[in-house]
């Protein structure tokens, strides 16, 4: 097989997985947006806590194999390098194509203005994530193993204690409306929103999956460190399913749950999920972690100031695309 047959091969599978990817995101959102409207929860909270939770397990599949079935250093670093990946593709490209997404929207009449105005109740996770998403490069810079624990029990803590503030606030600016199932022609209409979810875990599972796969035969020619690799190709794939749901969201006016949704992600990320990575592996990480915690973090500022405000402008939307062109340039200038 010579190598345009293999990549045309490549582009098919790809394109077939985007797909895949991109119905289990649809029926998803319509199904979490309904279920959430029947039980009177925030937009805040569906998109924050429940949301990501579903939407996160491609990565966390792909963490757990990289770090227990690859193994060894390169395993442990793709690994750490997942977990650095999705907060800065959520803090660079997902908002730049959310901003295309409302381009979308308002061009074909689905939202009404180019502004995306959302509950200043997500200035809770932006601001935990502000501020504790830093602190993930402490045990790199105090490479002790007790330390190493410690700080995986201070992350676990937060996120708990996160979730209990945000599930405290779940009856604020309750959604007064929400779209039926699509499968409700052939369930009633509670079924169907479970079924879709259940159904949608499976698309978003297999349909990342199959992204991992191609990327990583695609990324097998490249001359780039494991973590780096990682961080800005593992994210492609598994991120699909967040950034699909707060494109799907934005375009369709839905601002707070498609912001949250990203944001709700990115608080897994800089809590939970770093609780998991200090107790499984060597905490080694090297210049492409720390370029994206730092634009993860002033991205997440930026954001957070607007909130405040009630509205975030598409200007601020767009700073995400220069974000995840600088690290494409960086990643082959610190190639090894």
């Amino acid at each position: 097989m010579n190598l345009e047959t293999s990549l045309l091969g490549l582009a098919g599978k790809l394109i077939g997985s985007m797909i895949v990817v991109f119905v289990g995101a649809l029926i998803f959102t319509n199904g979490i947006e309904y279920i959430s409207c029947r039980m009177n929860w925030a937009s805040s909270f569906t998109g924050a806590i429940l949301a990501p939770l579903f939407t996160s397990i491609p990565e966390l599949v792909l963490f757990l194999v990289a770090v227990f079935s690859y193994g060894g250093s390169s395993g442990e670093q793709i690994g750490i390098g997942t977990l650095f990946g999705q907060p800065f593709m959520a803090s660079s490209i997902s908002y730049g194509l959310v901003l295309v997404a409302m381009l979308l929207g308002w061009f074909f009449k689905r939202r009404k203005d180019l502004c995306l105005e959302v509950e200043r109740a997500l200035m809770i996770p932006y601001v935990f994530m502000a501020v504790l998403f830093p602190m993930v490069l402490l045990p790199d810079i105090f490479r002790f193993r007790h330390f190493q624990i410690l700080m995986g029990l201070f992350f676990g803590f937060f996120y708990f204690y996160y979730v209990s503030m945000m599930y405290r606030r779940r009856k604020v600016d309750i959604p007064t409306d929400a779209e039926d199932p699509y499968m409700c022609k052939i369930f009633n209409a509670d079924l169907a929103a479970i079924v879709q979810l259940a159904l949608s875990i499976v698309l978003l599972y297999v349909g990342s999956e199959m992204l991992v796969s191609v990327i990583d035969n695609i990324a097998g020619h490249m001359n780039v460190s494991a973590m780096g690799m990682a961080i800005i190709l593992a994210p492609v794939a598994t991120a699909i399913p967040e950034t699909m749901s707060a494109m799907i969201w934005a375009y369709r006016g839905k601002d707070t749950l498609s912001i949250s949704s990203l944001i709700g992600e990115q608080i897994l990320y800089s809590t939970l999920y770093p609780a998991i990575g200090l107790f499984t592996v060597s905490w080694i990480l090297d210049t492409h972690a720390y370029f994206s915690v730092l634009a993860t973090t002033f991205m997440s500022l930026i954001i957070l100031y607007h909130i405040k405000k009630g509205k975030i402008p598409t200007r601020v939307l767009g700073i995400g695309f220069v974000f995840f062109i600088t690290y494409a340039l960086m990643i082959f200038h610190f190639a090894v």
